[in-house]
Formats: structure tokens, C-alpha cells, sequence
């Protein structure tokens, strides 16, 4: 509530990825995974060599997330999580900085 009030927000984006291969998963897909109609934990789908004849279908089959017990539900607590931030984003704010011209030319 006080970012809200500050008006302070933090311009990332986050990729659950897996602790193994480290692929990098949509967050929405991730929490929207169903099993049978049912909500259910996701798993690695990657496969390291897809193309090889010997590892074909060997996918990574680790674990992305666990379900937290909250109040009245569950919620996914994601292993590993990717942040991300776009280069305009990161100029700007560098841009933004006080005094920022005069710390190039220090």
C-alpha cells in the first residue's frame, strides 16, 4: 500500500524457471496448469536434444512450484523465479537520476 501511495513500482517481469534447466515458463501458464480438470502442480516439459535419436522425449520432469496453504486456499510458491526488465526501462531510470550527466563525466 505505501509503493501505491509513493507511487512506487517496480517495472519487472517474472518468468518461473525451472531450478534444473533453468527454461524459462509463461507465469500465467504455470499457475493455470490443470491436470484432469484439476489445478495441479506443473512440471519441466523440456527436453534438452530433441533432435538426438537417444534422448528423444526425455523431458526434465522437475518440479516449478509448490502449493502454500493460505487462509482459504492454496497459492503456487514458484522454485526459481527470472526477473527481467526491459533496457528502455532501466535508461530511463538512469536517465531520471539526479546529477546523472555529472556521474558519466566523473
Amino acid at each position: 500500500m505505501t509503493k501505491k501511495e509513493l507511487g512506487l513500482r517496480d517495472n519487472f517481469y517474472s518468468f518461473p524457471t525451472c531450478p534444473k534447466c533453468h527454461k524459462l515458463y509463461n507465469k500465467q501458464e504455470v499457475e493455470d496448469y490443470k491436470e484432469n480438470n484439476i489445478n495441479s502442480v506443473m512440471k519441466c516439459r523440456h527436453v534438452e536434444f530433441p533432435n538426438s535419436a537417444t534422448r528423444r522425449n526425455r523431458q526434465c520432469q522437475t518440479i516449478l512450484s509448490k502449493q502454500v496453504p493460505t487462509m482459504n486456499r492454496f497459492k503456487l510458491k514458484f522454485k526459481l523465479i527470472y526477473l527481467f526488465a526491459r533496457i528502455r526501462q532501466q535508461l530511463m531510470a538512469f536517465y531520471n537520476r539526479l546529477n546523472f550527466e555529472n556521474f558519466l563525466q566523473h
